[in-house]
C-alpha cells in the first residue's frame, strides 16, 4: 500500500512528545508498504528534517518514511485565535497534498479534528480509501472544559465531526469512551475499532543512563510528571498534593514535573509564593532522555482536570511510557485508566480533587518500597500482556486494508454536496445565528417554515427554511392575505435568497443536492407528464439549471424542460457553473431559489391551462 498520513504533530523519538504516528509509520514501512507522512512544525517535537524550508515547507526521507513539513509553527502555550488559524492552514494545505499525490489509502489522526479535512476532500473528489484516527473527542472536550464556550463555534466544530465521521470508510478510537463517542455521531459499530496508545519497550524497557533531576537525593521518593502543562492536565492537583506533603514535613518526597505548556508560569509562580520546593519544574527531554528519567524515578504521576468528558475519552501517552518502563502509576481521576490500574495492581487510583488522598499514595509509596517494586512489577506485566505496541501495529495494518478493499468509488456529486454544505454551514454559522435571532424577534416562533416535499423518486422528506412570514390572522381567525404577512426583512431574506441558507441542513442529511430541481409541492406528482416527472429522478437542489436561465419568466412547461435537460446532462463541472452563476445572480437579487409557489401560478397538470389566482407560498 501507498499510505498518506496526515499527523500536524508528527515527531520522531528525538523530540519530547508522542511517537504513536512514528511507530505505526514505521511498522508499515517494516512490512512492505510505502508511507508519506504529512505534518506541521510542533513545538517540543521533531520531525527529523532539519533542512531549509522552500516555499513553506520541506521534505524529504526519515527512517524509510517520506517527510513532509509544512513551515507553520504550533506551540501548546500559542493562544486560541494562533492555534486555529494554525490547524486551518494546515488542514488546507493538507487538501492540496490529499487532491494531488498518488496513493491508495489516506489515514489522518486528530487532534485537531481539522485533520480530517483532506480526508473529506479525497473521499469525496478522487473516491480514495478514508481512514480517520480519534484521539480525543471535539467538541465534547472543549465544552465540557469551558474552554470553548461560543455556541457557534460548538456548533461548527460538531458539523465538521459529523462530516468527518461519515466521510471516513474506517474510524480507529484510542479508548472505550472514544470509540463509544463516534457511535453516538450514528456511526454503525461495524466501522469503528479501539486502537489503544501501545508500550514502546525498545525504547524504555531496560534504559541505560537512568538520572534524577538536581536537587533529589537516591534516597528520595521521585514522582514524576511527563508531558503537557496545560489545562487539560490538572497540575494543580499536583500542587495541592505537595503543599499537603510539605505541611506534613515529607521533604523526602520530591515531584518533578517535566515538559512545557501554557499553564507552567502560572505553576511556576504559584510553586515560588508558597514555598513548595518539594515540586522541581524542568524543562522537555527527548525520548532517550525521558527514558533515563523513568529509571531514576520511583512512579509516575497521571493526572488530568476532574471533567467527565476525561473519565473514558482520552488515551494519555504518558500512562503507557510509564508501564512500559515498569513505573508505577499514580492516577488521579476515576475511568478506564484507574480501573486498569487497580485490576492489575500498577499503582494507585485516587479520588478527583483530593489532595489528601493523592498526599496519602505518595507517602505509601515512599514508605513502602517492597510494595512500589510488586507495582512496578505488575506495571510492565500490563504492558507486556495488554499493551503491546506490535500488536496494535498489526492492528493497525489491518484497519487500512480494511479501507482499501472497500468499494469506494464514489459520486462527485454528493461529494460536492458533503463539502459545499459541510463547510458552508461552518462558514456561514455566524451569518446563520444572527438570521435565527433576526427571525425570532420579527416573526416569532418558529424560527423555521418545515414542509413536506418530494424528492428523489417522489419521496417525501421535510424541507426547512427559514420563515419570511408572521402568523398574523383577521377577526375571522384566517391567516391574512400574504402580502400583509410578508414583512420588510421577509422580503429582504426572499430578494438575497438568505431564507434558502437552513436547506443546507437537508443537503448534509442527503434529502437534498446543492444542484437540481427545486422541490414543489406534494400535490403536484399525479399531475406531471411522463417526461416531467424524470425531474424526480435526482434528488431536489436548492438552485438548479431553471434557476438561473429566467425562472419567473418561464412557463411551467419551459421550467421543467429546463430541469430534465439538467437530469440528462448532469455533470460536475456543470454543477460548480450553476452555483457560481446561482451566486452571481443572488448579489444582483434577481429571486433566485426563491419558492416557486410565490412567484408562479399553481401547476394544474400538463397542458392544462392554470388558473391565475397564485398559490399562497410555502411559509404561509
Amino acid at each position: 500500500m501507498q499510505v498518506l498520513y496526515f499527523h500536524q504533530h508528527f515527531s520522531t523519538p528525538k523530540g519530547s512528545t508522542g511517537i504513536r504516528s512514528y511507530e505505526m509509520a514505521r511498522r508499515l514501512v517494516s512490512e512492505g508498504h510505502e508511507v508519506t507522512m504529512v505534518c506541521g512544525s510542533y513545538g517540543g517535537g521533531n520531525t527529523g528534517l532539519n533542512g531549509v524550508f522552500s516555499r513553506g515547507r520541506r521534505q524529504g526521507f526519515v527512517d524509510d518514511i517520506q517527510v513532509i513539513e509544512f513551515d507553520l509553527a504550533y506551540s501548546n502555550a500559542d493562544g486560541f485565535i494562533k492555534r486555529a488559524l494554525l490547524f486551518l492552514l494546515f488542514a488546507l494545505r493538507s487538501v492540496g497534498v490529499a487532491m494531488t499525490r498518488k496513493y491508495d489509502v489516506l489515514f489522518a489522526t486528530t487532534t485537531p479534528l481539522t485533520a480530517g479535512i483532506p480526508g473529506v476532500f479525497a473521499r469525496w473528489l478522487r473516491g480514495k480509501p478514508f481512514v480517520f484516527e480519534v484521539r480525543d473527542l471535539w467538541p465534547e472536550l472543549p465544552r465540557e472544559m469551558g474552554v470553548i464556550t461560543n455556541p457557534v463555534i460548538l456548533w461548527a466544530m460538531g458539523v465538521l465531526e459529523w462530516v468527518s465521521y461519515r466521510s471516513a470508510h474506517r474510524l480507529i478510537g484510542l479508548s472505550p469512551g472514544i470509540v463509544k463517542g463516534i457511535q453516538r455521531c450514528g456511526v454503525p459499530s461495524e466501522r469503528v475499532a479501539m486502537v489503544p496508545n501501545g508500550c514502546d519497550f525498545s525504547i524504555f524497557e531496560g534504559a541505560d543512563g537512568a538520572w534524577r533531576p538536581d536537587g533529589v537525593a537516591d534516597e528520595d521518593l521521585l514522582a514524576i510528571f511527563t508531558g503537557t502543562h496545560g489545562i487539560a492536565n490538572g497540575l494543580d492537583s499536583v500542587l495541592d498534593a505537595a503543599a499537603v506533603l510539605k505541611k506534613r514535613q515529607r521533604d523526602d518526597i520530591k515531584i518533578a514535573l517535566v515538559g512545557d505548556g501554557k499553564t507552567k508560569s502560572a505553576l511556576q509562580q504559584r510553586a515560588a509564593s508558597q514555598g513548595l520546593d518539594n515540586v522541581i519544574f524542568h524543562d522537555p527531554v527527548n525520548k532517550s532522555r525521558l527514558a533515563g528519567l523513568m529509571a531514576g524515578a520511583d512512579i509516575g504521576l497521571q493526572t488530568l482536570a476532574n471533567v467527565p468528558a476525561f473519565y473514558f475519552g482520552t488515551s494519555p501517552n504518558k500512562f503507557f511510557d510509564y508501564i512500559s518502563a515498569g513505573l508505577p502509576v499514580l492516577n488521579n481521576y476515576p475511568g478506564w485508566l484507574a480501573g486498569i490500574i487497580e485490576e492489575s495492581g500498577c499503582g494507585f487510583a485516587v479520588a478527583a480533587d483530593d489532595a489528601e488522598a493523592f498526599a496519602n499514595a505518595l507517602e505509601q509509596a515512599a514508605d513502602n518500597r517492597v510494595q512500589l517494586v510488586g507495582m512496578g512489577e505488575a506495571a510492565s506485566k500490563l504492558a507486556h500482556q495488554q499493551f503491546d505496541r506490535n500488536v496494535f501495529g498489526h492492528q493497525f495494518i489491518e484497519e487500512l486494508r480494511k479501507a482499501t478493499a472497500l468499494p469506494v468509488a464514489a459520486s462527485a456529486k454528493r461529494g460536492l454536496d458533503i463539502l459545499g454544505a459541510g463547510f458552508g454551514l461552518l462558514l456561514l454559522a455566524p451569518i446563520i445565528a444572527v438570521l435565527a435571532f433576526m427571525v425570532r424577534r420579527k416573526h416569532g416562533a418558529p424560527i423555521c417554515f418545515r414542509q413536506k416535499r418530494p424528492g428523489k423518486g417522489g419521496k417525501p422528506f421535510e424541507m426547512v427554511k427559514f420563515r419570511t412570514m408572521t402568523d398574523e390572522r383577521g377577526k375571522d381567525g384566517e391567516l391574512l392575505p400574504d402580502a400583509q404577512r410578508l414583512t420588510p426583512f421577509g422580503q429582504f431574506l426572499r430578494s438575497t435568497s438568505l431564507d434558502e441558507l437552513p436547506e443546507l441542513w437537508n443537503v448534509l442529511k442527503g434529502e437534498m443536492s446543492l444542484v437540481g430541481p427545486r422541490p414543489l409541492l406534494m400535490e403536484y406528482l399525479p399531475l406531471y407528464s411522463e417526461r416531467q416527472a424524470r425531474r424526480h429522478d435526482l434528488k431536489p437542489g436548492i438552485t438548479g439549471w431553471a434557476q438561473i436561465n429566467g425562472r419567473n419568466a418561464l412557463s411551467w412547461e419551459e421550467k421543467f424542460e429546463l430541469d430534465v435537460w439538467y437530469v440528462e446532462n448532469r455533470t460536475l463541472w456543470l454543477d460548480i457553473k450553476i452555483l457560481f452563476l446561482t451566486v452571481w445572480q443572488v448579489v444582483k437579487r434577481d429571486g433566485i431559489s426563491h419558492g416557486e409557489e410565490a412567484t408562479m401560478p399553481r401547476f394544474e397538470g400538463a397542458g392544462e391551462r392554470r388558473a391565475s389566482q397564485e398559490l399562497s407560498r410555502e411559509d404561509s
